[in-house]
């Protein structure tokens, strides 16, 4: 039985988890950072600006997290117990499906290096002052 395009569209889910998750932990970390400037700083109006940088890594992450969810759904439709679906099994539905998530990784992961970025910024304003 041939499975490459399901092995592949494994592959791909599985290169993806494996991104999301050290994603997760650089928002691990820049949340810590934030932590470390709202403890150290008197300045005033820090914790709105703090939180706000805050917010944006939360829906980050909370963006990750759903697309985890379909990311799991879409490698268990992509195996039978251990060996993955033949490729006659592959529907046009689960061709759209792929496309879709890899749409949304892209857009996800932009938005992040955005909101990383914007987050670096402000963490080296902040130490300046």
């Amino acid at each position: 039985m041939a499975s490459t395009i399901a092995t592949y569209y494994s592959d791909e889910l599985t290169d993806w988890n494996e991104s999301i998750l050290f994603y997760n932990k650089e928002m691990d970390d820049l949340s810590q950072k934030l932590g470390d400037v709202l403890r150290r700083n008197s300045i005033m109006g820090i914790a709105e600006k703090v939180e706000s940088q805050q917010e944006l890594l939360n829906l980050a992450s909370d963006k990750f997290y759903r697309l985890q969810i379909e990311i799991q759904q879409q490698q268990e439709f992509l195996k039978t117990d251990s060996d993955y679906i033949d490729d006659s099994f592959i529907s046009e539905g689960t061709e759209k499906k792929q496309t879709e998530l890899r749409k949304q990784m892209q857009l996800i992961e932009k938005e992040y290096i955005d909101v990383k970025f914007n987050c670096y910024d402000f963490l080296s304003g902040t130490l300046k002052k």
